[in-house]
């Protein structure tokens, strides 16, 4: 058992967009922490209601639930990495450190984008349904989330260390992104994979590199 193992704060894991607490790389992650006695935290951000969730509801319960316990690290893949880096500039103080993988930066404009049209009707209609992981089903969700999501920085300006992975290959979120991120942050670790955004074939380099982050905290 590494060094830093056993009796450490645990860790929170924020997962991405239509997606939950049994995502396939938290549930991965919080089974390999688990074998060096460190607890993951996996919240379902939606609370369970996806209709009517937004960055701002979802940020709330990362502030909720960090306070709580107190983490030594803050994880978050693709939507939970912008998540944790949103936080993670608001409260430097409250988190040692943010590993993000695939984080979804400048998400409103890049989902306005990807919808094209569809966001206008989005907008007359009130309700637009996504595919979601969860519920391996379409589920409507309120235009107010991408309301919502405008108010936020497209690039959050972190200064606390943070880990970031981004696969080469990566079609959703363009890996420009991750380097304007790191670019004139000497806190930042930029780690690049050869993968997409789904990043399900290098969990294992992932928990090589996380682990390695975590022991420096």
């Amino acid at each position: 058992m590494p060094e830093w193992a056993g009796n450490m704060p645990g860790i929170v894991y924020l997962h991405g967009f239509c997606s939950g607490s049994g995502s396939t790389k938290g549930v991965f992650l919080a089974s390999r922490f688990a074998e060096v006695g460190v607890k993951v935290e996996r919240p379902d951000l939606d609370e369970g209601n996806f209709k009517t969730t937004t960055l701002t509801s979802q940020l709330e319960l990362v502030r909720r639930l960090v306070h709580l316990v107190r983490p030594s690290m803050l994880i978050g893949s693709s939507l939970g990495g912008y998540l944790a880096a949103l936080f993670a500039t608001r409260e430097p103080d409250a988190v040692p450190a943010v590993a993000l993988l695939a984080p979804a930066f400048d998400f409103a404009r890049r989902l306005a984008t990807s919808l094209g049209a569809d966001l206008d009707r989005w907008r007359q209609e009130g309700t637009r349904n996504f595919y979601h992981f969860r519920e391996d089903a379409e589920v409507p969700l309120d235009y107010s989330f991408y309301e919502d999501a405008n108010r936020y920085e497209a690039i959050p300006d972190v200064r606390i260390p943070a880990a970031v992975l981004h696969g080469l290959r990566d079609s959703v979120v363009s890996p420009a992104l991750s380097v304007e991120f790191s670019k004139n942050r000497p806190n930042v670790q930029l780690e690049w994979l050869e993968t997409d955004h789904s990043m399900l074939d290098v969990t294992d380099r992932i928990w090589d590199i996380l682990s390695a982050v975590h022991n420096r905290t």
